[in-house]
């Protein structure tokens, strides 16, 4: 995708798109607000993605222009992607929300997998954020039977390179790119993607 969607950035519950420190040019795009064409990818295009080494653990103003060039590529398509989800967490304070720590104002880590039964260390993190949850109404405990029920589940929202966790590859992820943000979550129920807003969930 040549031309992909410049993000929409704006402030949320006082806190600027920027955040408050940290990888400012990372933040912006951890926290844009916009929906896209989202075109439908298989799990392990995304899975199987590769990167350069070098930026691991660099913030982005410090990475080469070759590096920039390769992330570039593929960073910023809108995907749709089907699999399960294999666990869920609200997270911590972090600069890209301004550190602060009221549930409606940090990420949610959601371990997405391809297969119903794989484990985390196989898995695309994929983060619901406090910008993307206030148009829905999402909850973790919404999540709870999705995952104890192995519902097969379809994400939309932004293809995003996290250089900041190589040390959770094979643990607790298995690949540094991520769906971040989700802008949208559907599960299959009666043969059909339902919006997790209107599904009815045991």
């Amino acid at each position: 995708m040549p031309n992909k969607p410049t993000p929409l950035d704006v402030p949320f519950n006082g806190c600027p798109p920027q955040g408050n420190g940290g990888d400012q040019e990372q933040n912006l795009l951890k926290n844009r607000s916009d929906e896209g064409d989202y075109v439908p990818v298989n799990f392990d295009a995304i899975a199987r993605l590769t990167w350069p080494v070098t930026v691991q653990q660099k913030e982005r103003k410090n990475w080469s222009a070759a590096d920039k060039a390769k992330i570039a590529q593929y960073e910023g398509i809108p995907v749709m992607v089907e699999g399960y989800l294999a666990g869920s967490k609200e997270s911590g304070a972090e600069s890209t929300n301004c550190d602060k720590t009221a549930s409606n104002m940090v990420d949610w880590h959601v371990w997405f997998v391809k297969n119903s039964g794989d484990g985390r260390n196989v898995s695309i993190v994929i983060e619901p954020t406090p910008r993307s949850r206030a148009n829905h109404q999402w909850t973790l405990t919404k999540l709870k039977p999705i995952i104890a029920g192995k519902i097969p589940v379809r994400i939309s929202g932004w293809l995003f390179f996290d250089p900041e966790h190589p040390d959770q590859l094979g643990l607790t992820r298995g690949t540094l790119w991520e769906i971040h943000p989700v802008m949208q979550i559907e599960v299959w129920q009666n043969g059909q993607w339902v919006s997790l807003d209107t599904a009815v969930l045991q």
